[in-house]
């Protein structure tokens, strides 16, 4: 499993998202959208499952055979993108990582977002710079 996104609030999760949580864990869950989210998929039955399809690539080949025994056959659907959850989570990082050590100039490059952009998550999340960063540069 690759580029995981760790303690996503479930609740912020769109309902499938959240059952499936439930069968496979949110590490698994969060790579298969992170792979596949905004696309329709198609879950395999347990006997069709196979150590080479891309989602026991994503979420190992035990996920794969959990989601199958519940999705397995049905038609495909969209698998949800959790957008709202993962900018929360992005939100949350960015501002704990300003409330910390970093200046929104190097937030806004690491997240490929502009100063104005982190400004707003900052003041949204009620987070403040340690000391006035500006003073610190005079002395």
């Amino acid at each position: 499993m690759r580029n995981i996104v760790p303690a996503v609030p479930v609740e912020l999760l769109p309902p499938l998202l959240q059952d499936f949580e439930r069968l496979i864990g949110q590490d698994a869950t969060m790579a298969l959208v992170r792979h596949s989210g905004g696309l329709r998929i198609y879950i395999p039955t347990p006997e069709r499952v196979t150590p080479d399809h891309p989602f026991a690539h994503e979420i190992g080949l035990d996920n794969l055979l959990k989601l199958a025994e519940v999705y397995g056959g049905e038609a495909h659907f969209q698998l949800p993108k959790a957008e709202r959850a993962l900018i929360q989570v992005r939100n949350a990082r960015i501002a704990h990582a300003y409330s910390t050590h970093k200046t929104a100039r190097e937030l806004a490059v690491e997240y490929h977002l502009t100063e104005r952009q982190i400004v707003r998550i900052v003041a949204e999340m009620g987070v403040s710079a340690p000391g006035d960063r500006r003073q610190a540069t005079l002395f």
